[in-house]
């Protein structure tokens, strides 16, 4: 055998060698499918829904644990509470079973418009009296690291949540957003009226008249004197460690 043939003939084993991998790779690939994100096993864990709303209980606020809030006050504050529970779950049941084959629909509207009033009524009392207690009486950690960032200071974080409290006739709410991942305080004119999206609250500050008129008639500016008072900052750090664990920015929003 010549040198040309040779060569010819490690040409040819080069080749078929070449064409074998191919083939491997092509049938390894057509064996072993990519695995793509959304195919991935995930260890969260489905829990079971709530079949209806339960009213929480807030006694541990009562008996002088809360400087300038009379047992007085606080239980005509919890009555109206149970109120706001016992509203949607009637006003949720009677949209589940509505007919939306029915073209009349003028209450199904007026439901749907009272479901977001009486949830967030729920909702937001449950986190007015979820922040108050006589616990952490200020805030450390990461919750003092990102008001100092955002507000300067607490004493500037507390004069936002307060004056807006003095303006709105609703609510005051410190929540973290997460678009931008900074804290922010909003003024809810009523449960459902100026309510920001894709945010999570941390604190929140119920100025409707309900909330202080039995210890202090029209006198607003004592009581969110004595609602800073009674900030557990405890809870408040916990919601924003919450909001922490998801990421924030433009994805939130794709």
């Amino acid at each position: 055998m010549n040198k040309q043939d040779s060569s010819k003939n490690i040409d040819r084993r080069d080749f078929l060698k070449l064409g074998l991998l191919a083939t491997t790779s092509v049938l390894a690939s057509s064996v072993v499918p990519s695995v793509k994100a959304e195919d991935k096993p995930t260890n969260k864990v489905v829990q079971t829904p709530l079949q209806k709303y339960i009213a929480k209980k807030y006694n541990h606020l009562m008996g002088g644990a809360l400087k300038g809030l009379t047992d007085k006050q606080l239980q005509a504050h919890f009555s109206l509470y149970e109120g706001y529970i016992t509203k949607i779950n009637e006003l949720e049941s009677r949209i589940k079973t509505f007919d939306v084959n029915n073209p009349d629909t003028i209450n199904y509207r007026g439901w749907h418009m009272e479901q977001t009033s009486m949830l967030n009524g729920a909702v937001l009392h449950e986190l007015y009296f979820g922040n108050l207690g006589n616990g952490s009486k200020e805030p450390k950690g990461s919750l003092k690291k990102m008001v100092d960032r955002d507000f300067g200071s607490l004493q500037n974080f507390i004069g936002h949540l307060k004056t807006v409290g003095k303006i709105f006739h609703g609510w005051s709410v410190a929540a973290y957003n997460y678009r931008t991942g900074k804290l922010n305080v909003y003024g809810l004119e009523r449960h459902n009226l100026n309510v920001p999206a894709m945010v999570h609250p941390i604190l929140v500050l119920d100025v409707y008249e309900h909330a202080y008129m039995i210890d202090y008639g029209t006198d607003r500016k004592t009581y969110l004197d004595a609602f800073v008072t009674n900030i557990d900052w405890k809870p408040v750090q916990e919601r924003l460690e919450t909001a922490l664990s998801i990421p924030f920015g433009e994805r939130v929003t794709v």
